[in-house]
């Protein structure tokens, strides 16, 4: 099959002759959750962009995985597109097809990963706008605590002190104003489930518990959401000293 991308603007699957303007499209991002034969699952992204009239678009595992989407076929509300992935030398390709409406596209996946082909139900839905992706940010929470003298700080003392910071990453997923998510990368081992997350009119709020040692502290998130950037506070309570410190995130995924 040679690869082809095309858009069809309108008619679409429901839209009328002469309705284009509400005629739905599949650019944009779509998300579903896909179980490894090891049990553990993933959320995988397929992102189309329309660029002179053509589709295009890239699949991803996680950031830094991105595939192109090759071989992309629309018939009406039909679906279909490959990804060629290299694994220990090989090209591994993976065939999605399905029919798509406004928030879902439904269908099979084919893949020979395992060295055979297999195949499994796939069922995407399209991606909230707001925080849904994976964010990542600095702080030194830690740097000079239980420093002693004059380099400590007390309860409510905004900025934490100077010192090396050291790199957060946080994967989010949004279902109407909840959150929920965890951390992701090895700083912390394995991952730490976020709680009581929420957002609110572009208010973004959740919780992260941690353990060093035999401290524990749970760190608090507030922010205000503008695209992919998050600016708000980090407050959290170490053997009972208060911090606060500024907080800016950005979407990475």
């Amino acid at each position: 099959m040679a690869a082809l991308g095309f858009f069809a603007s309108a008619p679409l699957a429901g839209a009328a002759e002469g309705d284009a303007k509400t005629a739905p499209t599949l650019e944009g991002t779509w998300r579903w959750t896909f179980t490894m034969p090891d049990g553990t699952t993933n959320r995988p992204k397929l992102k189309f962009t329309v660029e002179d009239g053509l589709l295009h678009g890239t699949t991803s595992f996680r950031a830094g995985t991105e595939a192109p989407v090759t071989n992309i076929l629309v018939n009406g509300d039909q679906l279909s597109f490959q990804a060629v992935r290299q694994r220990n030398g090989e090209s591994i390709v993976t065939s999605y097809s399905g029919k798509w409406s406004e928030k879902l596209i439904k269908g099979k996946i084919e893949s020979n990963w395992a060295g055979e082909k297999q195949v499994f139900d796939w069922e995407a839905q399209r991606a909230h706008l707001g925080v849904e992706g994976v964010w990542k940010w600095t702080n030194s929470f830690f740097a000079g605590f239980g420093g002693g003298g004059g380099g400590g700080r007390g309860p409510g003392a905004r900025g934490g002190g100077r010192g090396r910071g050291f790199e957060t990453r946080v994967e989010l997923e949004q279902e109407a104003e909840k959150l929920t998510g965890k951390t992701v990368g090895a700083r912390f081992g394995r991952p730490v489930p976020i709680s009581n997350g929420s957002i609110t009119n572009g208010e973004v709020y959740f919780e992260i518990e941690r353990t060093f040692g035999e401290i524990k502290s749970v760190t608090k998130h507030h922010g205000k959401q503008n695209g992919d950037t998050i600016k708000g506070t980090l407050e959290t309570e170490i053997d009972g000293e208060e911090r606060v410190i500024d907080w800016e995130a950005t979407r990475e995924d």
